[in-house]
């Protein structure tokens, strides 16, 4: 097998030697196969998680010889509840608990002494503790006294009403069911202030003035004789007119 080889420029080669020029390599036989060499090897690195929607990737964090692939793997979407799995057995049986203290007598109650946890006595039920003797001033016992001061005497100084002193008055429900009118069912006739403010007359106006009774019991007809009512006013007659 030769190998032919073209050389641009002559500068390599001898002087005599024309450029370009072709050179005739005789190439020798194949060389004894070389011992093989060592094996690949490919391993996991990390292996991460990453939110659905996100695309997976594996990376290449060793050599092409000595392969180390980290992995990102997308979850999926969460799924449906499964069912409920069967109950577990029962567990071991706690310790005892504090309890109830020892002792007290009928009606009593627990009570704390201290801030103390489970730090409890018995005593008497507030519900059965009777009023003892008060010695001393009354308004030394001030929170008595304040109680008493907001109490409304029974002298009655505001002079309020009882109840039995409406005795004989009618009722709400009384005078609801005689069909009395209200002042809402008034709304639209005129009010005493409203006449007084038109300038109508009263009748009390009118008592200087000739009633028709009076008129009718005190003139006759006179002339001219047509069955009219005149009186006599400045030496004329003037017609008393009847509506």
């Amino acid at each position: 097998m030769a190998l032919t080889i073209t050389l641009q420029t002559a500068a390599s080669l001898a002087a005599s030697t024309p450029a370009p020029a072709t050179v005739t390599v005789n190439t020798g036989l194949p060389g004894p196969q070389g011992l093989p060499g060592a094996a690949a090897t490919i391993a996991v690195g990390s292996v991460f998680a990453v939110p659905n929607g996100t695309p997976p990737t594996v990376t290449n964090v060793g050599t092409s010889s000595a392969a180390v692939f980290n992995f990102q793997l997308e979850t999926g979407p969460q799924g449906t509840q499964g069912i409920q799995g069967i109950p577990g057995p029962a567990g071991a049986t706690g310790p005892a608990g504090q309890g109830v203290p020892i002792g007290g007598t009928a009606g009593q109650v627990l009570a704390k002494i201290d801030g103390t946890n489970y730090n409890t006595h018995w005593v008497d039920s507030s519900s059965s503790v009777a009023w003892g003797s008060i010695t001393g001033t009354l308004s030394n016992q001030t929170d008595l006294q304040t109680a008493l001061n907001g109490k409304y005497s029974t002298s009655n100084p505001a002079g309020y009403i009882t109840s039995a002193a409406l005795s004989g008055y009618a009722t709400q429900s009384f005078v609801t069911s005689q069909g009395y009118i209200t002042s809402s069912a008034l709304t639209g006739y005129a009010t005493q202030s409203f006449v007084t403010s038109q300038g109508y007359i009263t009748s009390s106006a009118l008592t200087p003035y000739l009633t028709i009774s009076s008129a009718s019991s005190t003139y006759t007809p006179k002339a001219p004789n047509d069955g009219n009512y005149y009186i006599q006013q400045s030496g004329s007659w003037v017609q008393l007119i009847v509506s």
